[in-house]
């Protein structure tokens, strides 16, 4: 049986394989370069915000924990703020003489080391000259924030959690009453 031309397989330009050009190579690597700027500023903002998010979030759960735990127990639980460490490190610590508060003896019940783990993020004011409540600040922390055996704290105030580059700030209050609340700042002010 013989082929006539018509059955044979066509071929353009002679002996040519299929596969890319260099200058459509160029031309995809040249997109993706420029998805690559345009996306990775975004992530890494995305990123920072979510790190301040998930540090004001265990912050708030750690308060509660704190104020539930000298509700049940009877026995007065106090957050202590680290300062000697970079970021946001604290410690939940229980009195171990009812009604006094020792921090350096004190039992730690809970431990959060989150400057290591969430890099960027910081206990600061970051320009706020009022905590949510409109009260005025002092510092970033509101010191030693007790909670007694009915859950009430020693005084209200409010944490300040920033990132380093001062582009996403959130507070973390405490009322008399002893309800805590994250706030993220919007602007001049806290919503």
């Amino acid at each position: 049986m013989t082929q006539t031309m018509s059955d044979r397989p066509h071929r353009r330009g002679g002996n040519r394989e299929a596969g890319w050009t260099l200058l459509e190579l160029m031309v995809v690597c040249g997109l993706f370069s420029v998805l690559g700027a345009i996306a990775v500023p975004q992530y890494s903002a995305l990123a920072m915000q979510m790190r301040v998010s998930s540090a004001s979030t265990q912050l708030l759960s750690d308060l509660s924990w704190a104020r539930e735990m000298s509700m049940r127990t009877g026995v007065p639980h106090y957050l202590d703020v680290d300062s000697t460490r970079s970021g946001v490190n604290y410690r939940v610590r229980r009195t171990a003489v009812p009604g006094l508060v020792q921090a350096t003896t004190d039992p730690v019940v809970r431990s959060a080391l989150l400057g290591t783990r969430l890099a960027g993020v910081r206990f600061a004011l970051n320009g706020a000259t009022a905590d949510p409540y409109g009260g005025a600040v002092s510092g970033p922390t509101p010191g030693r924030v007790v909670f007694d055996a009915r859950g009430l704290p020693s005084s209200s105030g409010a944490f300040f959690l920033a990132s380093d580059d001062g582009l996403v700030a959130k507070a973390i209050s405490v009322t008399g009453a002893g309800r805590v609340r994250v706030w993220t700042r919007s602007g001049g002010g806290w919503k």
